[in-house]
């Protein structure tokens, strides 16, 4: 309720100019958050994200800010983030509670270019112009959830691409082109 209120209040003082501009910036910010459910109202289910890499943990639905993503799907091996497909988010949290889990393993989101370029000099199978360094895929896995499983429901979404990895036991999905492949 302090957020609303100072919202309200900041709004107000801040067309006739009476809050200072740190108050004014706070408003702002907290404008852009959904309201609250009412007192008694059950909230929306979480999903806590794992980053296999970076071993973070991530509490999110499916309205959580992006730019918490994008911090939490930053390329592990540079550290840089950049403004993830807003989309990504969803399709993680439907995944979930499509299959009934409250966890979801991310492999990779963001892959800065010249990681994406490293990782094909050594030999992996990535693309050369990775919907990851553009901010537009997600690799991850659901425990307990059988791979092919998860890919039948990844091409059922009709999103974009779908890749499946059984060796390494993930799922890519991204937001390009409708198309579907299989590596190792």
């Amino acid at each position: 309720m302090k957020a609303l209120a100072l919202v309200a209040v900041a709004t107000t003082a801040a067309h006739a100019g009476e809050l200072p501009k740190k108050d004014r910036e706070r408003a702002a910010k907290s404008a852009q958050h959904p309201a609250p459910p009412p007192p008694g109202a059950k909230p929306a289910p979480l999903v806590n994200l794992y980053n296999e890499h970076t071993h973070e943990w991530l509490a999110v639905d499916a309205t959580t800010p992006p730019q918490i993503a994008d911090r939490f799907l930053r390329d592990h091996f540079t550290n840089e983030s950049t403004k993830m497909e807003p989309r990504l988010v969803s399709i993680l949290v439907a995944a979930a509670q499509h299959f009934h889990s409250d966890i979801v393993d991310v492999v990779s989101g963001f892959r800065h270019p010249k990681y994406n370029l490293y990782l094909r000099k050594k030999g992996h199978q990535v693309a050369r112009d990775s919907q990851h360094t553009h901010g537009n895929a997600v690799d991850f896995f659901i425990p307990n959830v059988d791979t092919r499983v998860l890919q039948a429901w990844a091409k059922q979404q009709k999103v974009g691409g779908v890749g499946i990895y059984l060796e390494s036991k993930f799922v890519h999905m991204d937001t390009g082109p409708i198309r579907f492949w299989s590596g190792d």
